[in-house]
Parts: structure tokens; sequence; C-alpha cells
């Protein structure tokens, strides 16, 4: 079924593209998208792959740029009105045999289609300016934690994610499959250190979740403007973020574990700053 924003689509004056469908895996295209693989490849061309028609339908009715969009023959087989209607709107599509798509994409059963889609990265400014609850992330190194978190963030409508340069990379293929489309939907965007003192001038509270905090009690309130700072998965928030903190605070636990995971650590916490619950 043709997604109703490309069924009722209206010509613009875009470039025109043949579909093409590639037999060599040293083609030029193929090896551009193996490369988004890398980051070093993702920053120097500003693309990063999504996977899966609910992504790249997503991407096209949410305006983000497409760069190319891939298929494997076997989705084309079945889907062919689907890129027929990709490529009415203006997309260059490609069709590629199922062992070459096997090689471009990151999951272990390819879904057949992808697409390579500019970075959407906001500024700090844009973040902090809808002046709503947002997750500071400080160290993350897990892709999947980051896009888990990220996919969280969407539910509880938090305003956007801020990361310091040690997180994991937001485009990393595994973040992005992990964040189930809410990389297309939640703002997000590096930082510096001292960027967190540009939160508090904007009316933020910081609350750094860490081991040493004051445990979480019966009617605790956070602030409306809340920065939520949760830190690497091992080693918790940095002293840079930790002077910074109005407040340490950390979620109390009845069991013998000596920590929770960052995402379920993230989400609980959101659940708690957003009003959805109360310990």
């Amino acid at each position: 079924m043709i997604p109703l924003h490309l069924l009722h689509w209206q010509p613009r004056q875009r470039r025109k593209f043949r579909m093409q469908r590639i037999v060599s895996k040293d083609n030029k295209r193929i090896k551009r998208l193996k490369g988004l693989a890398q980051k070093k490849v993702r920053i120097r061309e500003n693309l990063f792959l999504i996977e899966g028609v609910k992504m790249v339908d997503e991407a096209m009715s949410s305006g983000l740029h497409i760069d190319i969009v891939a298929s494997s023959d076997s989705f084309a087989a079945i889907h062919q009105d689907l890129l027929d209607a990709y490529e009415n709107q203006g997309h260059e599509v490609i069709v590629v045999s199922d062992d070459i798509f096997a090689g471009i994409s990151s999951l272990v059963t390819p879904q057949g289609v992808l697409a390579a889609v500019i970075m959407n990265e906001s500024t700090i400014d844009d973040i902090i300016s809808k002046g709503k609850a947002v997750v500071l992330l400080d160290g993350i190194s897990d892709p999947g934690n980051l896009g888990t978190i990220m996919r969280t963030a969407d539910a509880f409508g938090f305003s956007g994610i801020l990361m310091t340069g040690s997180c994991v990379d937001i485009y990393n293929p595994k973040t992005v499959q992990a964040t189930m489309g809410s990389i297309l939907r939640v703002s997000h965007s590096y930082m510096e250190y001292g960027d967190a003192a540009g939160l508090k001038d904007a009316g933020y509270t910081l609350y750094g979740f860490d081991l040493k905090g004051e445990c979480l009690g019966p009617g605790y309130k956070f602030a409306g403007k809340s920065a939520l700072i949760i830190g690497n998965e091992s080693t918790g928030i940095s002293a840079e973020l930790l002077s910074l903190c109005d407040e340490l605070v950390k979620i109390p636990m009845s069991g013998n574990a000596e920590s929770l995971n960052a995402a379920i650590a993230a989400g609980i916490a959101m659940f708690l700053a957003g009003g959805y619950g109360k310990i």
C-alpha cells in the first residue's frame, strides 16, 4: 500500500531520476552507502542511514532531505509501486541484489529498503528555547542505550537530547535502529561541558543522577524546566558536570544490584520528572 502522503504528492521542482538496478558491489553509489557505517564517512558526507519502510516513509513525510533510496531485489519484487512513488516524489532510487543490500545494511535480517538522509542535528538554543525538560547525556558509550534513551524521551514528550562529545555517535547505525524512528522526531545536539552553564542561565535546574545523591522520596517534585543528567554506564557523570549540578539525586532501589543500566535509569528519571509517577 502506498502511504497517503505519497499518493497525494504534488509535483515539485526537483531533479528527475530514473530508477536503476546496480549489479556491481564496486559501484560508487554502493561504496558510498557502505562507507556510512563509519563515523568519519558520515561526518564527511553529512549523511546517515535509516532502514525499513516505516523509517524511510517517516523521513519523507517529515521533509528531511533524502540523498538516495536503496532497495533489494526481493523488496522491489513486492513493493515496486512504493519505489515508483518514492521516485515520483523526486528521490533517486536504486535496486540491488539481496547480497549487495545485505552488505550495506547493518541489520542481521535486512528489511529490504534503506535511505541515506542528511543529518538532522539541532542547535542547543533550539532545544532549550522550547522551555521543556531535556535529557543531558554524559559519556554514554553503548549505542543501544543512547537509542533507547532517545526513544523514551520521545515517548514522554521531552524537548530534546543533549550529549557531551564523549557520547557515542547518535548516527551510529545501532543507535539509529534502537531509536525506532525517534531520531527523526526528537531534537538532539552535541555540546561542550561549558554549555551546561547556559542551561542554568536559561532557567533550567540541573539534576545529576548519581549514586552519592539524595534518594528520591515520596512527593519529590522536579522543576518544570529540568535538565536530567545521566552519566557513563560505568563511571557516572564527569566531574565537570557534577560541579554544575543544582541537585544530586538517585533512584531508590530495594534489591541487591549496585546500579541501573543507563537507559533504564534515564527512563525512570524521565517518567518521574514528567509527572507520571511517584516514588
